[in-house]
């Protein structure tokens, strides 16, 4: 029998952490949970990830990548156009100046980019999958081919009726200014703790969800206490009780699948907020969309953390790189930075053309050169005035001058090739699945979608380690993208090592950061979500959505199969309209039926639910046993549901403060935001 987080053990327990060489799937909500942080990357290495990705969004790409006339092109466009727009995708820190002279994407680079991509397009023959901003053991998989056309027109048919079942009064999901149509969202009839109904067998199917389990099982209390007696490493090691990292009174329902004799997956429970009778087409849509996930799911978590490795990070401080490593610092008594290896070296000839072109360039401590040149060597052959023209310009040089960005590393063929099949590891024990369906609709009285904010899905009561997005259908908008970026160390040991003391600001240019008090994350770049892509990527990215426009999407978050969660197969429908509909019929748009207490009419009306419920012919049995013991009572003049189940309005209510339970889960996340520590002295 399965143990569950929150009812028979800790909340916060972790079965996996802490015990060496144990794999798990990382959670990137902050740093202190499996080490699910990146390692610092070079500008030089996220502009070539960037530069793969759009390239790899042309058509026939994997044949074009072969052609070497067509490759030629391509590396004409990459090192002739402006880089503004590049550069500031991978810097977002605008205190850390572009390169003036130096490109980004050099010839090497370029080449390198084109070896990388030809093992790419091997992989993609293969399984249809791409790989892209790929780094560190992280990845985002895309495919564009996954999806067949008969599926694809299949789950439009399903968003249209959906759509159309909430009629005039659609879902609107709160704080989008009427722009954000839910047809499916977990916020809505979610578990909530000394409310839902829960069953410690997972013996709540679909198509009994309703008349068979409507009602039973047992109250979970909010905070209950729990004797634990296994071990403490499989606790968070530090104290995380006062944080919203974790909630103590919701958490969103999952559905059960189950993998079949010929590796397909076959839902065992409901989904929740799909109705379990009136959509078996639709269920059995999902099916096929999550058959297809799985092998970008297999892509994007092959690179497992292990313990380790996360605990012993200064054996492995570099990771696959595919640049070079910058430059060490020559050590000398005047501590003149123009030694380093790291800087162009001065050149008066592009000093005085960048002047000619931009005017004196202005040096704060200008006053200040005879300390510069206290330690010259030149000191005692040049006059007072050649010294002093000599270090103004040093020192003007050093307003100018650009870092050397280090090159791409000798090609090594990549194989992208998965460690793991979740269809194999979990075969016994199958997955659990969070479904999201939403229709982003704008008008012309609301044109425009905010840009979204960088989040990490769920919290971490719903263990999300995958996620995959479907985009079956866009109209008349602009190019969408996600972006992606990760947590970065705030200690980086072997970087600090390095930088001398007048140093750092070198590898601020390198790193596209700033080392004083800059934010630790990394960008990883933005992938465009175009019609009929499919994403799938970890959750230790934090994503943010540019421009998203008008767009139906279907979202799955993979729930951690090394450990079960309360789900729809623990918790029976919530729902006051699946129950009421399920007693009294939904064959006529009545509004009641004969047998139907008045108070009870009433209270349907009110909640608009009446209007699709009346008692059919034939059923005055079932409703007679069915009203004894399960319809409402009347207390005082005021109508009493059975526990465990909500009206439309406490589901609106509890959606609420579960969001704003998760506002400040975003809030305390910006909170532990670090930054670095590197100092001038």
């Amino acid at each position: 029998m399965h143990q569950y987080p929150g009812v028979n053990l800790p909340l916060r327990y972790f079965d996996q952490q802490g015990i060496a060489g144990a794999d798990f799937y990382r959670l990137g909500h902050f740093e202190g949970v499996n080490q699910a942080v990146s390692e610092m990357l070079q500008v030089r290495e996220v502009a070539m990830m960037i530069l793969m990705d759009k390239l790899t969004d042309k058509p026939n790409w994997h044949e074009k990548v072969f052609c070497d006339d067509i490759v030629a092109k391509w590396c004409q466009e990459a090192l002739s156009q402006d880089e503004d727009g590049l550069y500031h995708q991978v810097v977002s820190d605008e205190g850390i100046p572009m390169p003036a002279r130096a490109r980004i994407i050099s010839g090497k680079a370029f080449e390198y980019c084109i070896a990388e991509l030809r093992c790419k397009a091997t992989h993609f023959k293969e399984t249809g999958l791409i790989p892209t901003l790929n780094a560190n053991e992280n990845t985002v998989i895309k495919s564009d081919s996954l999806i067949n056309d008969e599926l694809r027109q299949s789950l439009r048919a399903a968003f249209e009726k959906l759509r159309t079942e909430q009629g005039p009064e659609p879902d609107w999901h709160p704080w989008t200014d009427d722009k954000v149509q839910d047809l499916i969202h977990p916020s809505m009839y979610p578990f909530v703790y000394g409310k839902s109904k829960f069953i410690q067998e997972e013996v709540v199917g679909i198509a009994d969800a309703i008349e068979t389990w409507s009602g039973k099982g047992e109250i979970i209390q909010k905070d209950r206490k729990i004797r634990y007696k296994g071990p403490r490493s499989a606790l968070p090691r530090q104290d995380y009780s006062n944080n919203s990292f974790w909630s103590s009174t919701y958490q969103w329902l999952p559905a059960n699948l189950s993998f079949q004799e010929d590796g397909t997956v076959r839902f065992t429970s409901y989904i929740n907020n799909l109705h379990p009778k009136k959509h078996p087409e639709i269920y059995g849509l999902v099916e096929k969309l999550v058959d297809a996930a799985i092998p970008a799911w297999d892509q994007a978590l092959s690179s497992k953390a292990m313990i380790s490795t996360c605990m012993n990070r200064s054996d492995y401080p570099y990771g696959f790189s595919r640049v070079k490593r910058a430059g060490e610092v020559a050590h000398n008594e005047s501590h003149d930075e123009d030694e380093c290896t790291v800087w162009e070296a001065f050149d008066p000839i592009v000093l005085a053309s960048w002047e000619r072109e931009h005017g004196e360039v202005i040096v704060p401590d200008l006053d200040d050169w005879e300390s510069y040149a206290y330690f010259d060597e030149d000191n005692p052959r040049l006059s007072n005035e050649e010294l002093k023209a000599k270090w103004i310009a040093k020192l003007k040089w050093r307003e100018i001058r650009d870092p050397l960005l280090p090159e791409p590393r000798d090609f090594e063929p990549v194989a992208y090739c998965t460690t793991q099949s979740l269809r194999d590891k979990f075969k016994n024990t199958g997955l659990q699945v969070i479904v999201k369906m939403a229709s982003i609709e704008l008008t012309p009285e609301k044109p425009e979608f905010p840009v979204g904010g960088w989040h990490i899905e769920g919290q971490m009561n719903e263990r999300i380690v995958a996620t995959a997005l479907y985009y079956l259908d866009s109209e008349n908008v602009t190019p969408s993208h996600l972006s992606f970026r990760m947590k970065t160390s705030s200690y980086q040991e072997d970087l600090q090592g390095r930088v001398g003391q007048y140093m750092y600001r070198s590898y601020e240019r390198i790193f596209g950061t700033c080392l004083m008090d800059g934010d630790t994350v990394q960008n990883y770049g933005m992938v465009e979500t175009r019609e009929g892509r499919l994403l799938a990527f970890p959750n230790v990215f934090l994503q943010d959505r540019t421009r998203p426009g008008h767009r139906r999407f279907i979202a799955l978050w993979l729930v951690d199969p090394h450990q079960r969660i309360v789900s729809t197969a623990n918790v029976p429908p919530q729902q006051l309209g699946w129950w009421a509909g399920e007693i009294f019929g939904t064959e006529s748009p009545a509004t009641g039926g004969e047998g139907i207490p008045p108070e009870l009419s009433q209270f349907l009306l009110e909640q608009g639910i009446a209007k699709s419920v009346m008692q059919p012919q034939g059923k005055s049995s079932k409703l007679s046993d069915r009203l004894l013991a399960e319809t409402p009572g009347v207390m005082h003049g005021k109508l009493v549901l059975p526990e465990g189940i909500m009206t439309p309005n406490e589901a609106r209510q509890h959606r609420l403060r579960l969001m704003e339970e998760r506002s400040s889960f975003v809030k305390t996340e910006e909170q532990w935001r670090e930054t670095y520590g590197f100092c001038e002295h």
